[in-house]
């Protein structure tokens, strides 16, 4: 595996792609669905219509949030070869455990106190139960029917399956494998084809990421670009056939093409990432991503929702609504995030594997 100095770009894109999550759900959704707001939030629909920027945010056929999660997608896609190049299957896991579960528990349990205190000063109940809860932070309430309590935690527990399906195939991928990527995206699409299931839709953004790991392929110089191209297209051919076999395939036309602008995006950034330089702004928001992805939903619909009733406008709401989002995230990451990716690193130790990769931000965040 090649050195991490060529991948400031994947981890730029992180940035990047916080960014236009956080607009799309606190400058568009937080209007354009004023009753999932409130039912999670526990206050009374907005008044009002969202601002004439969200046109530009999620326009007819663009929306910033799911062109936000395809590039997740495809940076863990990426990057997660070279944490399985690190060490063995169990240590991998171990690490991506203490990756994930510590920020994201601490995460949504601040985020969860916040409801609480807006039902509390809305004067209504909180809306969800301990065994609600406990499920979505152990990230098993898709295989359990459970509802999600922060509405962002799903692209989590598909990063998990992603996970144990790279762990798997582990010796394949490292050795540059193209059929078992093929293989599982063909197997993926056929349980959507013919079994409309919960599991069998996650696993549909499973192969999507597989579209990542054939860059890392590239990147490291596993195959040849002739090889490159006609696995990408039989991948994201069988994610979008698969897509239109799921139990929402009404959502076709307004939410793949983000999918390929994403790839459009990061295929860019992939051919210019030797002219990426360090940049304090986006560095700061990749380091933040992961904490930030987190909580900004219900943190930000809260804290919005409460200044728009004591009258402020949105010009004074909306510095606020990001400085306290953005504050929340950066305690976590210094408090949390940090030490438990330190942990997580200690079990990327191995006597059998080459020497660490140089610490990088791209191996880390919502999606990797």
């Amino acid at each position: 595996m090649k050195g991490s100095s060529k991948i400031i770009f994947a981890n730029q894109l992180r940035g990047i792609a916080a960014l236009l999550v956080v607009l799309s759900h606190l400058v568009c959704v937080f209007w354009r669905a004023k009753d999932a707001v409130s039912a999670y939030t526990g206050a009374p629909p907005a008044d009002g219509d969202q601002p004439w920027i969200g046109a530009f945010i999620n326009g007819a056929y663009w929306n910033f949030g799911a062109l936000g999660v395809a590039i997740f997608f495809t940076i863990s896609g990426f990057v997660i070869p070279m944490s399985l190049h690190h060490t063995g299957r169990l240590r991998f896991i171990a690490a991506r455990f203490f990756r994930i579960y510590p920020t994201y528990i601490v995460a949504v349990g601040l985020a969860l106190t916040v409801v609480w205190l807006s039902c509390r000063y809305w004067g209504h109940p909180f809306m969800w139960d301990f065994g609600t809860v406990l499920r979505n932070m152990l990230l098993i309430h898709t295989l359990t029917g459970t509802p999600s309590v922060d509405l962002v935690n799903w692209t989590l527990a598909i990063e998990l399956k992603f996970y144990l399906v790279a762990a798997l195939i582990a010796p394949l991928i490292l050795a540059g494998r193209v059929w078992p990527l093929i293989a599982a995206s063909a197997l993926i699409f056929a349980v959507n084809k013919f079994s409309h299931t919960a599991l069998g839709t996650e696993m549909l953004f499973v192969s999507f990421m597989f579209i990542g790991v054939l860059f890392n392929y590239l990147f490291n110089g596993l195959i040849s670009l002739v090889r490159f191209y006609l696995a990408f297209v039989v991948v994201l051919g069988l994610f979008l056939g698969g897509w239109n076999a799921s139990p929402w395939p009404d959502a076709f036309w307004a939410v793949t093409p983000n999918y390929l602008y994403g790839l459009m995006i990061f295929g860019a950034a992939y051919l210019l990432r030797n002219h990426f330089r360090n940049f304090r702004l986006l560095d700061f928001l990749a380091d933040i991503s992961y904490p930030l992805y987190i909580v900004h939903s219900l943190i930000g619909y809260s804290v919005m929702r409460i200044l728009f009733d004591h009258g402020l406008k949105l010009r004074v709401v909306a510095p606020i609504t990001a400085a306290t989002v953005i504050g929340a995230a950066l305690i976590i990451h210094l408090l949390v995030e940090r030490p438990s990716i330190a942990l997580g690193k200690k079990f990327k130790k191995s006597s059998r594997a080459p020497a660490p990769l140089a610490p990088t931000a791209a191996e880390t965040g919502p999606a990797a």
